[in-house]
């Protein structure tokens, strides 16, 4: 019994034979069922709906030229198919030369924020287009790259490995300040690059030109809150803390918590203290701003509770009062 050749093997057949004799020229009905495992009369039978079919023309109308065309004197008299007209498989599409010249322009802008293997990828592609640019542009055109700046691709690999930056930050003012971040987003305007980030010393979010920011090191904890950047956090507070931040230093918090929230709160090191009556967990955090309370409630909202001190308490009722305002409540 004979398979049964469905429509899309079909379908997948008339354009292999269309490249396949594209590229020998002249093929027997013989040669092509065996190569392409199909019965001879099915392959004659599909030849000659390909010479009826095309590509309809600007008028959307099939026109003789917008047809395969195929030798029919060859296939009824010697059984061999041979394409004397092909449409649209040539007709692939090309860019534009402003067209590439946008692509080279974007990956290079890209090239700056890429690590080595990425960017060198970039830049070996924008070359490749570069390339075909200057071989089909009617007039010479020229992108080239600008200088990158080492402290982009950095700031890029903490971001993709959530992991807290430090460095020191020279204000508007010119005054220097160290500063740990949870970096959340770079981008480009005017020329320069700016990183919008949280402020663990200002406890709020805040955005720094990346251009006076030197000094930067990548911590090696995650930046939910790990003691890594608390402990660095802590040894510039007194000087990066701004008159309006003046509130008492904590050195730690205790926080009950329930089982989920624990799991959630390990980027924190949280000390374990005993099991409370109701089941929850009673821990110590160590915490070096009243932003870190809030940072803990918000882990798993209605999961943690903070115990002590009142000013961390206080830091939270503020914060709930201010989500509630925003909202009417």
């Amino acid at each position: 019994m004979r398979k049964q050749v469905l429509a899309p093997e079909r379908v997948t057949f008339l354009l292999s034979l269309v490249a396949y004799l594209q590229d020998a020229g002249s093929a027997t009905v013989a040669e092509l069922a065996e190569r392409f495992s199909m019965p001879p009369e099915l392959v004659r039978s599909l030849v000659r709906f390909l010479g009826t079919a095309g590509v309809p023309g600007e008028t959307l109308n099939y026109q003789h030229e917008d047809l395969f065309d195929i030798d029919w004197d060859a296939l009824e008299q010697q059984d061999v198919v041979s394409l004397t007209r092909t449409v649209a498989v040539d007709d692939a599409p090309r860019f534009a030369p402003m067209e590439t010249a946008a692509l080279i322009a974007g990956l290079q802008a890209l090239t700056g924020m890429l690590g080595p293997e990425d960017a060198e990828l970039a830049r070996a592609t924008a070359a490749k287009l570069g390339s075909a640019l200057d071989a089909g542009a009617a007039a010479p055109m020229s992108v080239t790259e600008g200088p990158g700046d080492a402290r982009v691709p950095r700031l890029v690999a903490a971001m993709e490995a959530d992991r807290p930056v430090s460095f020191v930050y020279r204000d508007a003012s010119g005054s220097d300040s160290r500063r740990t971040v949870r970096p959340h987003s770079l981008t480009q305007g005017s020329g320069t690059w700016y990183l919008r980030a949280y402020c663990f010393d200002r406890a709020a979010d805040r955005t720094f030109r990346v251009d006076q920011m030197r000094d930067i090191a990548v911590g090696e904890t995650a930046a939910l809150g790990g003691a890594a950047h608390v402990q660095d956090s802590a040894a510039h507070s007194s000087a990066s803390r701004s008159a309006g931040d003046e509130a008492p230093a904590m050195t730690h918090l205790i926080a009950r918590v329930s089982e989920t929230a624990l799991q959630h709160l390990a980027g924190f090191a949280p000390e374990v203290l005993e099991q409370a009556d109701d089941g929850r967990v009673r821990v110590r955090i160590e915490a070096w701003h009243r932003g870190t309370a809030v940072q803990v409630v918000q882990v798993l909202p209605g999961g943690v509770e903070i115990e002590s001190p009142e000013s961390a308490r206080a830091a939270v009722r503020e914060w709930t009062d201010r989500a509630l305002a925003a909202y009417g409540a």
